[in-house]
């Protein structure tokens, strides 16, 4: 990338000597506390050194993106400006946002030179506690009979921090004993511990009224004592039964017991339903039927059978198979008695849906270096309901119209987006992105003595020099190539406008490339001064051949380039 913005400034201006540039930055401070939830501003500030105007990319780096936002990451300086930018940390208040430091480090890179310069720093997260706690289940009882009730005491951790808690179970009139699993929990970040206890209670009256006692399970921090959770539940008290609840029981369930022996058991439909009413084909339905004192239940629908059996109540989907109208029927019968009941269904088509469309797809940029990202833009039509990019299987939002996407390997990349209506009608539209590794090779100096050289001297010197590459070769627009030295200087003939091509290749094949263009002007024709009838002449060689005429006498005289 570097090499490439040298390039067009050589093509451009060409002049063989470059401007300066370095710069520095600083950040202030150096150790930054920050309150999840919260929003800290953090002042970077990029002194350009050099003798040109230069542009900026800034990152963070060693910590988790979504904590930071940087809102212009990209910015100019002039020559010997100082500018600031600002950056924003903002840990979310949530349990994985663990409390503590956070190195960091803050990375400026010249978009011109390719120069990175970092600074160091620290984020300090400052803790926030919050724990919670309920009781399972809400309710229990106990009675002659049962003596112990079990409960669960679940602990979570809301908080940024690790916490050990003691568990105390009291109530106001100290009528229950509690004995816990474990006394003491200690419970991570986000996490979520359950303790089992049982509630005693100190008194079990055989015969006595009901009442209920009400008590409460705290969880107190260890090391924090203000961190405090706590739950309520209720234990009922239940006798085993009084003298007059037990004769009155004894009378219904007798007379109960009577009445119903006695009583005629009818058969009877008690519900017979299919849901949704309003269906189109290919769409399940559920039918459901409750039927008393039956010995046999058939179900239909249409030709179909659904359920021929015994099964008094029962519920099954059914996916209507076609449009039109659809009866369901239920017949069920015992000793010779049968009792029906239907259900009329208009069963009609699904509407169909437009075709799906593509109205946009296109990569920003299509050329990207490996390990970037570029931007996809989409623009699908309404009535796609799904769309996938492959290869990545990547599902797209229909209602969005930009993706990022960051390449893990290099080549000419092929994407395929494939929209889809609710039908399973697809269409495709394909991009190519081509991804390239930036070479370890740097050219830092390419230029020619002359961008303009007149044709009667038909050379021009070359100057250069490469770091970081393996192999230097030459190219020259007629065809001609030669490897040469790292740094060195070359006298090439040249007759016509010829482009140089500098080809820089590193340890592992990759290349950088950069090309100058010389020119080829005519040379003066000759010029006669009135008077002194003085005629200049370029020979071959450059060298220039005077002759000046005065009153008859001829002198020449030899002059240099």
């Amino acid at each position: 990338m570097a090499s490439g913005k040298r390039h067009n400034a050589l093509r451009g201006g060409s002049s063989a000597t470059l401007g300066t540039m370095s710069f520095s930055v600083q950040l202030t401070p150096d150790l930054i506390p920050v309150e999840p939830g919260a929003t800290t501003p953090v002042s970077v500030v990029v002194v350009n050194k050099g003798d040109e105007a230069d542009r900026y990319e800034l990152e963070i780096e060693g910590v988790d993106p979504e904590w930071t936002a940087v809102p212009v990451p990209v910015f100019g300086a002039e020559a010997q400006e100082t500018h600031t930018e600002r950056i924003f940390f903002k840990p979310s208040r949530t349990s994985e946002s663990l409390a503590g430091n956070y190195p960091f480090v803050v990375r400026v890179r010249s978009l011109i030179s390719g120069e990175a310069k970092t600074v160091q720093a620290v984020l300090e997260v400052k803790t926030f506690n919050h724990v919670a706690m309920e009781i399972s289940p809400k309710k229990g009882s106990y009675s002659a009979w049962r003596k112990k009730n079990s409960f669960a005491a679940v602990v979570v951790n809301l908080g940024n921090s690790e916490h050990t808690l003691q568990l105390i179970g009291n109530d106001p009139e100290d009528s229950c004993a509690y004995e816990f699993e474990s006394e003491q929990v200690t419970v991570a970040p986000g996490q979520q511990k359950e303790v089992e206890f049982i509630a005693t209670p100190t008194s079990r009256p055989l015969f006595a009224g009901g009442r209920l006692i009400g008590f409460s399970i705290t969880a107190r921090g260890i090391d924090h004592p203000s961190v405090v959770s706590s739950a309520q539940a209720q234990l009922e008290q239940r006798p085993f039964i009084t003298p007059t609840g037990l004769i009155l029981t004894v009378i219904v369930a007798v007379i109960i017991g009577l009445w119903y022996l006695m009583k005629p058991q009818p058969l009877e439909i008690v519900a017979f339903s299919v849901n949704p009413q309003m269906a189109v084909r290919g769409q399940p339905v559920t039918v459901s039927w409750n039927v008393s004192q039956a010995q046999h239940v058939r179900v239909t629908a249409g030709q179909d059978v659904l359920s021929d059996g015994a099964d008094p109540v029962g519920q099954i989907p059914y996916t209507l198979p076609k449009s039109g109208p659809l009866d369901f029927k239920i017949v069920a019968s015992k000793d010779g008695q049968e009792r029906k009941q239907d259900i009329s269904l208009n069963v009609k088509e699904p509407p169909t849906s437009p075709d799906p469309e593509i109205l946009d797809l296109k990569p920003i940029p299509r050329r990207v270096k490996l390990g970037a990202s570029f931007e996809l833009d989409y623009l699908l039509g309404k009535s796609v309901t799904k769309a996938v990019l492959e290869p990545t299987n990547t599902e797209l939002d229909p209602s969005l119209t930009r993706l990022d996407i960051t390449p893990n390997h290099s080549g000419d990349l092929l994407y395929t987006l494939v929209a889809t209506n609710k039908d399973g009608k697809s269409i495709e539209k394909s991009i190519t992105v081509t991804v390239y590794e930036e070479s370890d090779a740097t050219i830092i100096a390419f230029s020619p003595s002359d961008a303009s050289v007149p044709a009667s001297v038909g050379k021009v010197t070359l100057n250069w020099q490469v770091t970081g590459a393996v192999l230097v070769q030459l190219y020259t627009s007629t065809g001609k190539t030669k490897t040469v030295d790292a740094t060195g200087t070359s006298d090439e003939p040249i007759a016509a406008k010829t482009t140089f091509t500098l080809i820089a290749t590193d340890s592992k094949g990759r290349k950088a490339t950069q090309k100058l263009v010389v020119d080829v002007v005519p040379d003066q024709p000759p010029t006669t001064t009135a008077g002194t009838g003085t005629t200049a002449t370029t020979g071959d060689a450059g060298q220039t051949t005077g002759v000046q005429t005065t009153g008859g006498t001829s002198t020449t005289a030899g002059g240099g380039r």
